[in-house]
């Protein structure tokens, strides 16, 4: 009796490896998804504090609005970058998203095929050991 053996082992195991680098990927836009969202709540935030400190002054001069402007300008420019990026990651993510469900198609294949592989190498020796139950049995028949 041999010990099972699955001929397809190394692809397998470099299918395993494949799916894993696509999850970490995954995973990575994700987590930019999140440091980007967070950067936008952050630069709202910053943007709200900083508008109501110049309406709660009782008077503004020429130069404090003229820094408002600017910093307003700023904030929206900033806030279309970062919502820019934002959208190209998350399109990223989709991307990546539909690697690794073909990824993990193509593991669950290589999966199903071991299974099936070892179930049949179960079969022939089951077989095998009723073959050599059968021969003692009738050995020791013969015998007597």
């Amino acid at each position: 009796m041999q010990r099972f053996r699955f001929r397809l082992q190394r692809i397998l195991e470099w299918q395993q490896r494949v799916y894993q680098t696509e999850q970490e990927r995954f995973h990575q836009c994700l987590s930019r998804c999140v440091e980007l969202d967070h950067a936008i709540a952050q630069l709202a935030l910053r943007s709200g504090a900083i508008e109501h400190e110049f309406a709660s002054q009782p008077r503004i001069d020429a130069s404090g609005l003229q820094a408002l402007g600017e910093f307003r300008k700023q904030t929206l420019v900033e806030r279309r970058r970062l919502r820019q990026e934002l959208a190209a990651n998350q399109r990223a993510v989709s991307e990546q998203r539909a690697k690794l469900l073909a990824e993990k198609r193509r593991l669950q294949i290589l999966e199903r095929l071991r299974e099936r592989a070892r179930a049949d190498h179960q079969v022939s020796v089951d077989r095998e050991l009723e073959a050599l139950g059968l021969e003692s049995f009738l050995a020791a028949k013969s015998v007597r």
